[in-house]
C-alpha cells in the first residue's frame, strides 16, 4: 500500500560524516532537513500525490501492485535551490519502508539533475532500479489548495502514462496462433531470437535480455541470449542465459547420433554455467543460475529422455522451452503490439508453401 507521507513518519536519515563526494557534484554530510516547515510542505505535496495516485490506479480495475507506487517502495527526497526531486525504488523494499530527506541547497551547485541525485542515492543504498520526477520548488511556496491541485494533476498524469504503457506492453494477442507457428517454422535463428524471444523474455519479467550474434566468436558454446536477470521479491536477482536452436532436437533416427547431439548441446550448457556475466548496474559479475534451452520446433520424447537423465536437468540448471511453450506464453502473457505487427509483416514476406 503506497504510504501517505506526513510529519508523524518515523524517518531514517543519513547521519555522520561525509559518505561520498562527486567532483563538483553532491557532497554528503548529514542529510536531514532542518527546515521543518519545508519538510511539512513536502509531506503535504506527496500526501496529496499518493492519495490521488492510489485512487486513480484503483479505478482502472487493474491490480494495484501493477503500478509503480502500488507495491512496496523506499522513498528518497532531495531539494536543491531550484527543484524538489522525488525518487523511489522497490529494490529491497518490504515491511517498514525507508524515507530519506536530503537538503542540497548549501551545495556548490545551483541545481542537480535527478539522474545525478539518483546515482548518489544508489551508491549509498545499493538499489539498481528507480523511478522519479522533479518539480519546481516554487510549487512548495504556494497555498495549500494550489499545492493539492498541482500534486493531484501530476498523479493523474502519471497513472495514465503507466496505464498506457501497460496496455501497449501487455497487448493480448491479436494475431493468430497459426501466425506465431508460421513464424517459428520459417524464421532463422537470429530472427527468431531478436524479433520474438528477446521481446518475449523482457515482456514476461526479465529485467534485461541481450541477443548475442553468431558473429561473436569469443563465445564458442552458443550463448545466444545473455545477461538475463530476474528480480525476486527479496530484491535479489537470479541470472539466466539461453541457448537458441532452430528446428527440432532429436529428429535423428540413429540412436548414436541422437546421443552425440544431446551431449554436445549439454556440454555447451555446462560451459555457459561457468561464464561470468557482467552486471553493469550492480557493478558485479555473476554466473548464470539457470540456462534456458530454447528451440523453435519440438524436443522429441527420445531426446527428452536423454536430457532428463542428465545431472544438469536433475539439478534444475537447464530448463526447456520448445514451440508449445513459446506459443503458450504468448497466449497467456500477450506480446507487445509492435512485435505482433513485425511477425505479421515477416510472415507476409515468406513464400507460400505449395
Amino acid at each position: 500500500m503506497p504510504p501517505v507521507l506526513n510529519t508523524k513518519l518515523d524517518i531514517m536519515l543519513f547521519t555522520g560524516g561525509i559518505l561520498v563526494s562527486f567532483p563538483e557534484g553532491i557532497h554528503m554530510s548529514g542529510g536531514n532537513l532542518q527546515d521543518q516547515e519545508l519538510q511539512k510542505k513536502i509531506d503535504t505535496f506527496f500526501g496529496y500525490y499518493f492519495d490521488m495516485f492510489r485512487e486513480k490506479a484503483m479505478k482502472t480495475k487493474i491490480a494495484l501492485a501493477t503500478f509503480s507506487l502500488g507495491r512496496p517502495n523506499n522513498f528518497y527526497f532531495a531539494i536543491d535551490r531550484r527543484q524538489m526531486h522525488f525518487i523511489f525504488s522497490s529494490d529491497f523494499a518490504g515491511g517498514i519502508y525507508e524515507v530519506i530527506y536530503m537538503d542540497l541547497r548549501e551545495q556548490k551547485g545551483e541545481a542537480f539533475p535527478i539522474q545525478e541525485v539518483a546515482t548518489f542515492f544508489r551508491s549509498q543504498k545499493g538499489f539498481s532500479n528507480w523511478q522519479g520526477f522533479s518539480i519546481s520548488t516554487d510549487v512548495l511556496g504556494k497555498i495549500d489548495d494550489e499545492i493539492k491541485k498541482e500534486a493531484q494533476g501530476l498523479a493523474q498524469e502519471r497513472v495514465q502514462k503507466e496505464l498506457n504503457e501497460l496496455i501497449k506492453q501487455s497487448q493480448p494477442l491479436f494475431i493468430s496462433v497459426e501466425q506465431i507457428g508460421k513464424f517459428l517454422q520459417s524464421a532463422g535463428e537470429d530472427d527468431f531470437t531478436q524479433i520474438l524471444l528477446v521481446p518475449l523474455l523482457r515482456h514476461i519479467g526479465f529485467n534485461t535480455a541481450e541477443a548475442k550474434g553468431h558473429r561473436d566468436k569469443s563465445l564458442e558454446f552458443g550463448q545466444d541470449i545473455q545477461r538475463m536477470k530476474l528480480q525476486i521479491p527479496t530484491g535479489h536477482y537470479l541470472y539466466f542465459s539461453a541457448q537458441v536452436k532452430k528446428g527440432n532436437i532429436g529428429s535423428s533416427s540413429a540412436k548414436e547420433k541422437l546421443a552425440e547431439n544431446i551431449n554436445h548441446i549439454l556440454n555447451q550448457t555446462a560451459a555457459q554455467l561457468e561464464w561470468e556475466m557482467p552486471d553493469i548496474e550492480n557493478n558485479s559479475v555473476s554466473k548464470p543460475d539457470h540456462v534456458l534451452l530454447i528451440v523453435s520446433g519440438d524436443i522429441t520424447e527420445s531426446a527428452k529422455q536423454y536430457i532428463f537423465k542428465h545431472d544438469l536437468f536433475k539439478r534444475k540448471r537447464v530448463l526447456l522451452w520448445e514451440k508449445e511453450t513459446i506459443i503458450r506464453l504468448c497466449q497467456e502473457k500477450g506480446l507487445p503490439e509492435q512485435v505482433q505487427k513485425i511477425i505479421l509483416e515477416y510472415n507476409t514476406k515468406q513464400p507460400e508453401k505449395k
